[in-house]
């Protein structure tokens, strides 16, 4: 009888609502790139903070502005964004995955997200992504941004390939990000250092389906990496967090449970 609760609880919560997949990782990782791999194909929307507040100002319109030295909003204006956004229905969710770009970033925003998601029937799952000092120096040192073409100042651009500082889209000169400037960066990698072992160890203790990507290797593989992690976070949430097969295992129980006189 238990068996059968466990596996009727678990088909149930595969089949609530949407998994809101959650892309983390230090500042260079990669996370721009990954996220436009994955939701370009299909259509899956992104939900990003900072696009929300720009985007609906009124929301924090009677908030003092932020004294952070990166902007970032206290955990009451996290709130009401999420809860504009998930449960008021200014973001359009749909039924299938969403990712979140570079969010949550504190402990304290994987609480406030987990609790939207549980009011709205919604599931969170982490894909991180984990790189060393060394390729983030890198890949922050070469990436530019194009702000003739993109609103978002974030997005990763293509260089043309024949002047590698022109955009390939348009033609525009390409930047480089506003917070790539070393001291920028260094306090967004020592933010991300500090909140990183607080965010795994909630995950840990709500439950919430975890997989690492290593960002080490070639792009074309990080991309190839996290597409396979995101389809199993997607699949199903309620899939053991360290078990990286869990999806297809926790599939064949449900299937073999259904089969059975």
């Amino acid at each position: 009888m238990i068996a059968s609760l466990t596996l009727r609880a678990q088909r149930m919560r595969c089949a609530e609502g949407p998994v809101l997949v959650a892309v983390i990782g230090p500042p260079g990782a990669g996370k721009s790139t990954v996220v436009s791999h994955l939701t370009k194909p299909g259509g899956v929307p992104v939900f990003r903070l900072r696009e929300m507040i720009r985007s609906h100002p009124q929301l924090l319109a009677d908030f003092a502005p932020s004294p952070d030295p990166l902007g970032w909003v206290g955990l009451q204006a996290v709130w009401r964004v999420l809860h504009a956004a998930f449960v008021d229905g200014l973001f359009d969710v749909g039924r299938g995955p969403v990712v979140l770009d570079n969010f949550p970033g504190t402990a304290g925003q994987l609480e406030l997200l987990a609790e939207i998601a549980d009011a709205v029937g919604a599931q969170v799952a982490l894909l991180e992504l984990r790189a060393s000092a060394t390729t983030l120096v890198l890949r922050v040192a070469q990436r530019r941004v194009c702000l003739a073409c993109s609103p978002d100042s974030h997005a990763p651009a293509v260089a043309s390939e024949t002047d590698s500082k022109r955009c390939a889209s348009c033609g525009a000169t390409l930047s480089r990000r506003f917070s790539d400037v070393p001291r920028l960066h260094g306090l967004r990698l020592a933010r991300y250092s500090a909140n990183l072992p607080e965010i795994t160890e909630l995950a840990a203790e709500r439950g919430i389906p975890h997989q690492r990507v290593d960002a080490d290797l070639a792009m074309p593989d990080v991309l190839a990496a996290a597409k396979r992690a995101f389809s199993l976070l997607s699949a199903c949430a309620s899939t053991d967090s360290t078990d990286p097969f869990g999806a297809d295992r926790d599939r064949r129980r449900l299937a073999d449970a259904d089969a059975a006189p």
